[in-house]
C-alpha cells in the first residue's frame, strides 16, 4: 500500500532547497564543501574579504531539515551542536534564524555578505542564486 505515497512523491515532488547569496557576493557557483565549510562557521569570509553572514531558517522547518541532509549531508542537530560549540568555544558566531522564507528573503537581500536556503520557486531578483556543484 506505499504506492499512493509514491505516487503522490513523483507528480508531487518536494522543492529542492536553493542556495541564495547577497546580490554583491561574487560566487555563482560553490562546491558541496566550501558549502559546508560556510553552514558550519569554518569560512568567514567572502573571497573578496567580505564577511559571511549566515541565515538559517528554525531547526524544526521541514525544508532546513531537508537542507542540512541533502546539501550538507549532516542531521539538524549536528549542525545545531557545531555551532553550539564554535559559539561557546568563542570561535564563532551562531547563524541568525528566522522564521519563513520570507524573512530569509528578505535578510540576504539587505545583508552584505548573506547566505541562506530558500524553496526554488521563491528566488527572485533581488537575490542571487548560487548553483552548487
Amino acid at each position: 500500500m506505499k504506492w499512493p505515497l509514491l505516487f503522490c512523491l513523483v507528480l508531487f515532488p518536494l522543492n529542492a532547497a536553493t542556495v541564495v547569496v547577497h546580490s554583491s557576493v561574487p560566487l555563482d557557483v560553490i562546491s558541496q564543501s566550501q558549502l559546508r565549510n560556510i553552514f558550519t562557521l569554518r569560512q568567514t569570509q567572502w573571497p573578496d574579504g567580505t564577511p559571511v553572514k549566515v541565515i538559517v531558517l528554525a531547526d524544526n522547518s521541514p525544508l532546513h531539515q531537508r537542507f542540512c541532509r541533502e546539501q550538507l549531508r549532516l542531521f539538524p542537530y549536528q549542525l545545531t551542536g557545531i555551532w553550539d560549540k564554535r559559539s561557546f568555544s568563542g570561535t564563532g558566531r551562531r547563524p541568525q534564524q528566522v522564521d519563513s522564507m520570507a524573512a530569509m528573503l528578505e535578510l540576504v537581500r539587505t545583508e552584505a555578505g548573506a547566505i541562506g536556503y530558500i524553496e526554488s520557486p521563491y528566488v527572485g531578483s533581488a537575490v542571487k542564486e548560487v548553483r552548487i556543484e
